[in-house]
């Protein structure tokens, strides 16, 4: 029987390790992208900014899932490209731009 507890405990830690590799494989929806990159925005434009600044459209290239464009009243405008899955993505290059 004291056999057996020892499996109990790494059955456990095999049932939560299967959950956060399940989480961390999950794509972020569209508003949470957004989100995330107007909370950036935010740090970077300082006094007057605020998360509705901030505007996301499709972009023509299947690699680029959003472009994010946060425009402050100071004049300051930020475009925050991004990838399939949330990743921050340098300008795209080429004639679809």
């Amino acid at each position: 029987m004291r056999r057996w507890m020892f499996f109990i405990p790494f059955a456990g830690l095999v049932v939560v390790a299967g959950i956060v590799g399940f989480r961390m494989g999950q794509v972020p929806g569209e508003t949470e992208i957004i989100d995330s990159y107007a909370a950036i925005y935010l740090g970077m434009a300082g006094d007057g900014a605020a998360p509705t600044d901030c505007a996301a459209t499709t972009h023509p290239d299947p690699a680029v899932r959003l472009v994010i464009n946060c425009a402050n009243p100071n004049g300051l405008t930020t475009t925050f490209y991004v990838g399939p899955r949330g990743e921050a993505l340098p300008e795209p290059q080429g004639p679809s731009t």
